[in-house]
């Protein structure tokens, strides 16, 4: 298990666990306190094991926009795009985020995809491309919650109110050069900063320092990001790129099918063209426990698996994600799942988002 130089340095008490043979952290404290900083104050939290690959040369955009799932032609310098990797069979390498700078664009993986992207991009490479690995030597760190945006505040210039969504600028973090984004995963205010590991420590501290006089301001790892993701269904790719194609996992929001030619759009077409006989429901639980793995039944008919429970901190019950036979992967019913202890538990199927984000009611002041 590979441990980047911020996660070392921060990881204080924290539980580690393994993503991709890199060290992320659990929790730092208790799920309770982070939850609450992430929903109603600022979580900030270490993405430093994901993957961090510069695109560059001639042929760059040409190159990427035949890898990824959304249409990069027109893609504005400073702008950032949520997407898609298949391969030729049209199974999902792992979703991506691209950020286009001026010469190049740079590719943040998930930390589960961070070696399967590196040998992807290495094996398509053609002429007149620049691939580099950033990974090990800049650290990415990320802040999310319905006052984030006070903290970003103190690492530019100028009203920070003017850096729209999916947008990023280059600033300076203890001299070193770094680049400001603002986008995020939990349906909250969101921001990541990409920085040398150098200035990475410096910067963690400085977000903490943050005044937390009026709302919380903690560390928050990977389990309770991973609450706070479903609850808004960010996807997962741990959960939804699991041996799950683009249709069961309803990630079609991700891909341009107008547009005309991406590795895996054939595959994609004729998968559409089979029709989809499972797809993924969210549910949620009023009693009884279920574990990811337990069957979803129909009488004495298995019609379906659950993938993921979670404790929802806003709305004080669990939360999951199950694959089902599409005729039942609407929202609205109730249906019946069998966990290891024999015994039956009802699901509620729910649309999402399962919560409403107190961000969305928040100003940028």
């Amino acid at each position: 298990m590979k441990t980047s130089i911020l996660t070392q340095a921060t990881k204080a008490n924290g539980n580690l666990i393994e993503i991709g043979g890199q060290a992320v952290v659990s929790t730092y404290s208790n799920e309770g306190e982070e939850y609450d900083a992430l929903r109603n104050g600022i979580g900030i939290y270490d993405l430093s094991a994901v993957g961090k690959f510069e695109v560059g040369g001639d042929e760059h955009v040409n190159f990427l926009n035949e890898l990824v799932t959304k249409d990069i032609e027109f893609l504005d310098v400073e702008k950032s795009i949520f997407t898609l990797l298949l391969n030729e069979e049209g199974d999902v390498i792992d979703a991506v985020t691209l950020h286009k700078k001026e010469e190049s664009i740079l590719i943040e993986t998930s930390a589960a995809g961070r070696e399967a992207v590196g040998a992807w991009l290495h094996e398509r490479k053609i002429d007149d491309v620049e691939i580099t690995d950033l990974s090990d030597d800049y650290a990415l760190v990320a802040f999310e919650g319905p006052y984030a945006w006070k903290a970003a505040a103190s690492l530019i210039d100028y009203d920070i109110s003017l850096l729209p969504f999916q947008a990023f600028v280059a600033t300076e973090v203890e001299g070193s050069e770094a680049l400001l984004f603002r986008n995020g995963v939990t349906g909250e205010y969101g921001y990541k900063v990409l920085v040398a590991n150098d200035a990475a420590i410096a910067l963690w501290e400085k977000l903490l320092a943050h005044d937390a006089s009026n709302y919380p301001v903690k560390p928050v790892g990977h389990s309770t990001l991973e609450i706070a993701m479903l609850e808004v269904r960010q996807p997962n790719v741990l959960v939804e790129a699991d041996g799950l194609n683009v249709f069961e996992a309803s990630l079609e929001w991700v891909v341009s099918f107008y547009k005309e030619s991406f590795v895996g759009r054939e595959a994609l077409e004729a998968k559409r063209g089979e029709g989809v006989n499972r797809r993924l429901v969210g549910f949620s639980i009023e009693e009884g426990d279920l574990a990811a793995s337990d069957a979803v039944v129909l009488e004495d008919e298995t019609i379906g698996t659950v993938l993921q429970v979670r404790n929802s901190g806003a709305l004080g019950k669990k939360l999951g994600l199950a694959l089902v036979d599409e005729l039942f992967s609407v929202s609205g019913i109730s249906l019946q799942a069998q966990n290891q202890a024999g015994e039956r538990v009802t699901l509620n199927t729910i649309s999402s988002p399962y919560i409403l984000p107190k961000s969305w009611g928040i100003k940028i002041a």
